[in-house]
């Protein structure tokens, strides 16, 4: 079986979350999607049903109109047919001759009968007249209609495309994500085994991955300022396996050691290899310094940031704050005095220096300043490397007490400088011992 290492089962594990959180990213977006697109699909059903029910009453009007119109026409016929009959009637009454007192005929009635007829037709045109404006009104409702109908059934039709589109793009992508989820499942559960073969028979693999996973609640009893010194000091091996781990885990540390590896290999000669081993002492050692205090103090609480900023005054002047641990999980003591222990629940703020002892010294002014951003949690104190002990008695009191007083009393808990940087140096030539 391959021997894996534990920052590439983490990559696996992430990897995986990462996988089931898109999963459920996903699938609410497609729920949200398919409901949007039944939405309108019921909406476009709904026109539908509606256009087709004012078409049918359209068409119904505009045969009604259409019989209004056939009857008026039948009207006007018939009343211009009694016009015709009661104009013959006058003319045949404006025939007859005169009596024998020489007098016309009376054709009274007969006129009254045209005038009434000629009425009568004139009301029945008027009448035609109105039910073709009414049909050519109702015939064009009729056409509107028809062409409202038509576009629904087109919407509709859009609709439900766009509807089976979104099922068959969310199915499509939910299968290849869980299909994605079942590769990092079986490459995560083989690379475990892996891992846990090498864990059996490697017992500083074995230390170092105990290390990373330390449950401190299991001890039932607050952490103490020597479990904290131990959990610094590493050995030189485990401190091989954590530079291994953050070049797996870390982005930008995986950057910086390829950089340093690069410009090594590319060297020429001595004084160009010293130029950057001496750039590495100063930026990667104080990275894997910080990077050792992170991954030791990490398991004490829920959340560990980073180079947090706090504002200083009312000049816009503020601070980083290399680590806060927040949510304690239990009792933390950093040491005696006030603002050295945490509880449950409670947070803590550091500041972290790597350095030779004059170098510590150096930083006083800006320990201090910096202590002012550890104020906001329940305990602080500035971590440093042992080379603090190398400090003549009476600097190293000024140096200590200058920070007790500022709020975040300096402890000697992580390596000395030069431990460190022969790790890293140490790792920055693994390459090139790997390949001689």
């Amino acid at each position: 079986m391959a021997q894996v290492s534990i920052g590439q089962v983490e990559n696996l594990e992430d990897l995986v979350r990462g996988l089931h959180s898109m999963r459920e990213a996903l699938e609410t977006a497609c729920r949200e999607q398919i409901a949007v697109a039944e939405q309108k699909c019921e909406e476009a059903r709904e026109e539908g049903k509606s256009s087709a029910g004012m078409l049918e009453n359209a068409i119904q009007q505009e045969q009604t109109a259409k019989q209004n119109v056939d009857s008026a026409e039948q009207a006007l016929e018939s009343s211009q047919s009694s016009l015709s009959s009661a104009q013959s009637s006058l003319s045949s009454c404006l025939a007859q001759p005169h009596d024998d007192d020489e007098r016309y005929p009376d054709c009274s009635g007969e006129y009254s009968a045209v005038a009434e007829a000629e009425a009568a037709v004139e009301q029945a045109q008027n009448m035609l007249e109105q039910a073709g404006v009414e049909l050519e009104v109702a015939t064009g409702d009729r056409i509107s209609l028809e062409q409202r109908a038509d576009l629904a059934k087109q919407a509709q039709a859009m609709a439900e495309h766009a509807l089976a589109q979104a099922l068959q793009e969310c199915n499509m992508r939910l299968a290849a994500v869980d299909q994605a989820i079942e590769i990092g499942t079986a490459r995560l559960s083989f690379a475990q085994r892996a891992l846990d073969a090498y864990l059996a028979t490697n017992l500083p693999a074995a230390q170092f991955h105990a290390w990373l996973k330390w449950d401190p609640t299991k001890d039932g009893r607050p952490v103490a300022p020597d479990m904290l010194r131990d959990r610094m000091n590493l050995s030189s091996e485990q401190r091989r396996l954590l530079q291994e781990y953050l070049y797996d885990r870390n982005p930008a540390y995986r950057r910086q050691v390829d950089k340093y590896r690069n410009q090594w290999a590319s060297a020429k000669g001595d004084a160009e290899r010293n130029i950057v081993a001496r750039k590495a002492r100063i930026h990667l050692s104080g990275e894997f310094g910080e990077q050792m205090v992170r991954h030791a103090l990490a398991p004490l609480g829920s959340q560990i940031e980073t180079q947090g900023r706090t504002f200083v005054g009312d000049n816009g002047r503020y601070t980083k704050t290399d680590l806060l641990v927040t949510d304690l999980r239990v009792p933390v003591i950093l040491g005696r005095g006030e603002g050295m222990g945490a509880p449950v629940g409670g947070s803590m703020a550091f500041e972290v220096k790597c350095g030779k002892a004059e170098y510590l010294y150096s930083q006083k002014d800006h320990m201090i300043f910096q202590a002012e951003g550890h104020k906001q949690a329940d305990a602080q104190c500035t971590l440093c490397s042992r080379d603090i002990q190398d400090l003549p008695e009476e600097k190293k009191k000024e140096l200590r007490d200058a920070l007790h007083e500022a709020g975040s009393p300096m402890v000697g808990m992580l390596p000395k400088k030069n431990e460190i940087d022969q790790s890293c140096l140490d790792f920055i030539h693994q390459n090139e011992e790997a390949l001689s």
